[in-house]
Protein backbone atom coordinates (compact mmCIF):
# COMPACT_ATOMS: atom_id res chain seq x y z
CA UNK A 1 0.00 0.00 0.00
CA UNK A 2 1.27 3.29 -1.26
CA UNK A 3 0.61 6.48 0.85
CA UNK A 4 -1.87 8.14 -0.90
CA UNK A 5 -4.45 5.16 -0.73
CA UNK A 6 -4.13 5.12 3.57
CA UNK A 7 -4.79 8.69 2.95
CA UNK A 8 -7.63 7.82 1.26
CA UNK A 9 -9.14 5.30 3.34
CA UNK A 10 -8.08 7.59 6.06
CA UNK A 11 -9.80 10.47 5.11
CA UNK A 12 -13.30 8.10 4.22
CA UNK A 13 -13.29 6.95 7.55
CA UNK A 14 -13.17 10.48 8.70
CA UNK A 15 -15.94 11.89 6.81
CA UNK A 16 -18.19 8.63 7.51
CA UNK A 17 -17.48 9.52 11.77
CA UNK A 18 -18.23 13.11 11.32
CA UNK A 19 -21.25 11.83 9.02
CA UNK A 20 -22.39 9.19 11.39
CA UNK A 21 -21.97 11.98 14.17
CA UNK A 22 -24.06 14.60 12.62
CA UNK A 23 -26.72 12.45 12.31
CA UNK A 24 -27.10 10.83 15.73
CA UNK A 25 -26.97 14.85 17.16
CA UNK A 26 -29.57 15.42 14.27
CA UNK A 27 -31.54 12.55 15.12
CA UNK A 28 -31.47 13.59 19.47
CA UNK A 29 -32.43 16.66 18.79
CA UNK A 30 -35.14 16.79 17.35
CA UNK A 31 -37.10 14.01 19.80
CA UNK A 32 -40.37 15.74 20.15
CA UNK A 33 -41.10 13.65 23.56
CA UNK A 34 -37.98 15.76 25.06
CA UNK A 35 -39.61 18.92 24.40
CA UNK A 36 -43.06 18.24 26.08
CA UNK A 37 -43.30 18.51 29.75
CA UNK A 38 -42.64 14.99 31.40
CA UNK A 39 -45.73 13.43 32.88
CA UNK A 40 -45.91 14.45 36.84
CA UNK A 41 -46.02 11.20 39.03
CA UNK A 42 -48.73 10.04 41.25
CA UNK A 43 -46.86 11.35 44.64
CA UNK A 44 -46.30 14.58 42.86
CA UNK A 45 -49.69 14.95 41.65
CA UNK A 46 -50.75 14.42 45.45
CA UNK A 47 -48.53 16.67 46.44
CA UNK A 48 -49.96 19.35 44.36
CA UNK A 49 -53.25 19.05 45.49
CA UNK A 50 -52.61 18.40 49.05
CA UNK A 51 -50.73 21.80 48.70
CA UNK A 52 -53.93 23.16 46.77
CA UNK A 53 -56.24 22.20 49.47
CA UNK A 54 -53.67 23.92 52.50
CA UNK A 55 -53.70 26.96 50.28
CA UNK A 56 -57.53 26.77 49.99
CA UNK A 57 -57.93 26.11 53.33
CA UNK A 58 -55.71 29.49 54.74
CA UNK A 59 -57.01 31.86 51.90
CA UNK A 60 -60.92 31.20 52.63
CA UNK A 61 -61.36 32.69 56.47
CA UNK A 62 -58.92 35.43 55.19
CA UNK A 63 -61.20 35.98 51.98
CA UNK A 64 -64.44 35.77 54.64
CA UNK A 65 -62.03 38.51 57.37
CA UNK A 66 -61.36 40.94 54.55
CA UNK A 67 -64.91 40.79 53.48
CA UNK A 68 -66.32 40.98 56.87
CA UNK A 69 -63.86 44.16 57.36
CA UNK A 70 -64.99 45.78 54.14
CA UNK A 71 -68.75 45.44 55.36
CA UNK A 72 -67.60 47.44 58.57
CA UNK A 73 -66.13 50.35 57.30
CA UNK A 74 -68.97 50.49 54.74
CA UNK A 75 -71.31 50.62 57.62
CA UNK A 76 -68.89 52.95 59.74
CA UNK A 77 -69.15 55.36 56.51
CA UNK A 78 -72.82 54.90 56.13
CA UNK A 79 -73.32 56.20 59.70
CA UNK A 80 -70.90 59.11 59.42
CA UNK A 81 -72.96 60.01 56.04
CA UNK A 82 -76.20 59.72 58.32
CA UNK A 83 -74.68 61.56 61.49
CA UNK A 84 -73.33 64.64 59.16
CA UNK A 85 -76.98 65.29 58.15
Amino acid sequence: MDFPTIMIKRMTFFVLAVFLAAAVLFACSNNPEAESEPQKGVIEEMTDNAAKEVVNRIRTPLNKARSAADQEEERLDDMEKSLKE
